[in-house]
């Protein structure tokens, strides 16, 4: 039928269409999903948004899922084509009376991916809770013991009215973010790289017109196709924007935008039409965030992901921010957010937070913001993110680890690095949040690692979802290696303030890996080299 271990995922649904994910499982996965949100709200009937991207297998996907939902007693809202960013702001606003969302995506995966997001929305906190598989779905998939027979009442994948208007009212938010919009002139270049993001550019173009901004807004892969026929859906791959940076470079566009698959996701490339690191556009949103805030809140606070880079700590130092490391992933990112009460959040792998519109990650929020930064100091691009003067870095390099058992040969490997580097002579602090990390040198005014990313004791006393970053320390070099949640990859990010010294160090860091695999029969080659290739 499919694969079930689907339900133990920790994020999301997701694998591959038919033979992982399929019609089957949407439907199980909308009954699931309104047993959940009944537990969790007490609500018998809960209204849920309903969103697809443009694969190729989203309609067939979305309309069970729907129907899933309609059979145990729910009330979902089908909105049709929509990106991802626009579900979250429509559950944030409760359009319709909802209380959950469920977004039919695979993000940034290859076309032959699909899977189902699915949120909560929490009235205690104001943010919108990530509703896990394994978590909340898997104990109601397990325990039915039902009649196999099939239930009458479903429903039509289509909305009884046409006047919902969610991609109107979200580009109208986005937009708000941007109060020195009106100023914008020249051009800019979009690239959904053929994905959702395709839906809001027209109506972008609309509402910059009716603002009077006398700005030309070009795209390259503007048609949506669930085949990703132009680029890769994650624009974070090595040459995948070649397209966007041509664009920009010929048009002497101002910069260029290119979104994931679902569009919560942006990358940048300045006027050149140079890459910027989803890290360099974190520093420099959180620096914009924290200076309009800080008048208002006391030590603003703002989350990073455990591989982003060290420029986003002294960033946040310089504009008087508190930087909180998370573990990698939106559903830590966003249990961070709450807890510290933070103004802004992202990871380097370019999903940036807004706690003001329910911490909901957003790649159309985010180029707002940025845009904004930019007419308001009057900048250009590139000069605007020279000045926080990067740290050289790896990027992410990705191992494939070829084993017959890679869950535990990654561990071998992380757990030997701890070893190496959390002895009593070692001159380096490991800190464990995510896979491991190392940072050296030691400092006399930090004993140990906890004195520098210091545990919330009140609201995450393990220490296991983040840690508060003390000020008066800062690495010589670090180095972070991770196992992917879904695939045989070993994540490596080495970052130093000297670039001879992150060649080195990665080089000699992958090596030390595939010997160390080697010895155990196993194999590691190269699958992404980063910033290395």
């Amino acid at each position: 039928m499919f694969d079930r271990s689907l339900m133990q995922r920790k994020a999301d649904v997701r694998g591959i269409y038919p033979n992982q994910i399929n019609e089957e499982l949407a439907w199980f996965t909308g009954r699931c999903l309104v047993r959940s949100v009944r537990e969790l709200s007490g609500n018998s009937q809960p209204v849920i948004l309903v969103g697809r991207d443009g694969r190729l297998s989203s309609p067939a996907i979305y309309a069970s899922l729907i129907q899933g939902i309609a059979s145990e007693g729910g009330q979902p809202v089908p909105c049709g084509l929509a990106t991802t960013d626009m579900i979250q702001w429509g559950l944030g606003e409760k359009l319709e009376g909802a209380i959950a969302g469920a977004m039919v995506t695979a993000s940034h995966n290859p076309p032959e991916y699909n899977g189902i997001k699915m949120l909560f929305r929490n009235d205690k906190t104001g943010g919108l809770d990530i509703i896990s598989p394994a978590a909340h779905l898997a104990k109601h998939f397990d325990s039915d013991k039902g009649s196999a027979i099939a239930p009458a009442n479903t429903c039509a994948p289509f909305p009884a009215s046409s006047n919902l208007k969610l991609h109107e009212r979200f580009t109208t938010a986005a937009l708000e973010l941007a109060p020195n919009i009106k100023k914008a002139k020249g051009k800019i270049v979009l690239d959904p790289g053929n994905g959702v993001g395709g839906l809001f550019i027209p109506l972008l173009r609309q509402a910059l017109k009716a603002v009077g901004a006398e700005v030309e807004v070009l795209a390259v892969a503007e048609q949506i196709d669930g085949r990703f026929p132009t680029r890769p859906s994650n624009p974070g791959l090595p040459g995948a924007v070649k397209l966007l940076q041509q664009k920009v470079r010929e048009s002497g566009a101002a910069f260029g935008a290119a979104f994931d698959g679902d569009a919560d996701r942006v990358f940048l490339v300045d006027e050149w039409g140079t890459f910027v690191s989803g890290s360099l556009l974190l520093a420099a949103l959180a620096q914009s965030v924290v200076n309009k805030k800080k008048g208002a809140v006391k030590d603003p606070a703002v989350v990073y992901s455990a591989v982003s880079s060290w420029l986003v700590v002294e960033t946040l130092r310089k504009a008087g921010g508190k930087p909180v490391i998370s573990r990698v992933g939106q559903d830590a990112v966003k249990v961070a957010l709450i807890q510290t009460d933070a103004v802004f959040g992202g990871e380097s792998s370019a999903h940036y937070n807004f706690p003001d519109s329910y911490c909901l990650d957003s790649g159309l929020f985010s180029l707002m913001t940025f845009w904004d930064m930019l007419l308001e100091t009057g900048q250009s691009c590139s000069a605007l993110l020279g000045s926080l003067s990067p740290w050289p870095a790896s990027g992410e390099v990705n191992l494939r680890v070829e084993s017959g058992d890679w869950k535990a040969t990654s561990k071998k490997v992380i757990d030997a690095l701890l070893a190496q580097y959390g002895s009593a002579d070692s001159d380096a602090y490991v800190l464990t949040i995510d896979g491991v990390s190392v940072f050296s040198p030691k400092s006399p005014k930090f004993k140990a690692v906890d004195d520098i990313f210091q545990i919330d004791k009140k609201n995450d006393p393990t220490g296991a979802t983040y840690r508060i970053v003390a000020d008066g320390y800062s690495p010589d070099w670090w180095f972070s290696v991770r196992a992917s949640n879904n695939e045989p990859l070993l994540r490596v990010n080495v970052e130093a303030k000297n670039a001879a010294d992150v060649t080195g160090r990665s080089f000699g860091l992958i090596s030390w890996i595939r010997e160390f695999v080697a010895e155990s029969g196993g194999k590691v080659h190269v699958e992404d080299w980063g910033n290395l290739g």
